[in-house]
């Protein structure tokens, strides 16, 4: 698998030291730890809000060399709520960027943002806010999508989102990064880290990363219900795989 981004032997201030961190290329990958684990300031590194002397290679060249025009076109970063607010509608907003009715639209029906496209920015809600975010950010097109924390702001919606950004993902061939407090929010993608005290603690396929829930809760991470309840009923045998979905897992318990 080609690595998109990879960062070796990092170091930054008092948080990381020897850090080191891949990420495959056109894979969705979620970042998790607790608070203050350095999540969204790593999210700030790619972004190159936060400049560091340390290479890090984006599609094998240091983001460092890239030009700001370059990485735009290749980066796009939601960062909940970082947005300027303007006397434009959002329709204004979207217009500005260079893309086709058909994939505009689409994006606009997917997040569910028909109903808003005329109101003034600066008059949505913070769900529809981040929302407008993320549809900015994808009718760029970048090759790199960077999310920080979108549960807090997006909350019951948030699984759904996600499901249409894996979609989304597939589809264009892209690479998606996201960060979260709240591993339910990395059922659907591809590839789980949590961090802790600046290293990687655990890392693999989230279904993998779950089964790991004693060290999952002393980090300071909770597994959603049917999550930790599936993790113990496979511990005591009781089913042979993982399974989220109540319905799917009541009929493993009973088949």
């Amino acid at each position: 698998m080609k690595r998109m981004i990879m960062i070796h032997q990092f170091f930054y201030k008092d948080l990381w030291k020897d850090f080191n961190l891949y990420i495959d290329k056109n894979k969705f990958t979620t970042i998790s730890g607790p608070n203050n684990c350095g999540k969204t300031t790593l999210i700030r590194i790619l972004n190159r809000d936060i400049i560091t002397d340390n290479m890090i290679l984006m599609n094998e060249i240091d983001i460092n060399d890239y030009t700001i025009q370059e990485y735009s076109a290749l980066v796009q970063c939601v960062i909940p709520l970082e947005i300027i607010f303007t006397e434009r509608t959002l329709i204004e907003e979207i217009n500005k960027i260079e893309t086709s009715l058909d994939f505009r639209d689409e994006i606009i029906k997917g997040l569910k943002l028909t109903s808003v496209i005329q109101k003034q920015v600066k008059n949505l809600t913070s769900e529809e806010i981040v929302l407008s975010q993320i549809a900015l950010a994808l009718l760029r097109k970048p090759a790199i999508l960077l999310l920080d924390n979108l549960h807090p702001y997006l909350k019951k919606r948030t699984k759904e989102i996600i499901s249409f950004l894996k979609k989304y993902q597939v589809k264009t061939e892209s690479t998606i990064i996201q960060t979260t407090t709240y591993l339910e929010d990395s059922i659907e993608t591809d590839y789980l880290y949590i961090l802790e005290k600046g290293q990687i603690v655990l890392e693999g396929e989230p279904r993998e990363v779950f089964e790991n829930d004693n060290r999952i809760n002393k980090i300071g991470l909770d597994l959603p219900f049917m999550m930790d309840l599936s993790v113990k009923l496979k511990d005591y045998d009781l089913i042979d795989e993982l399974e989220y979905d109540k319905e799917r897992l009541v009929d493993q318990i009973w088949n």
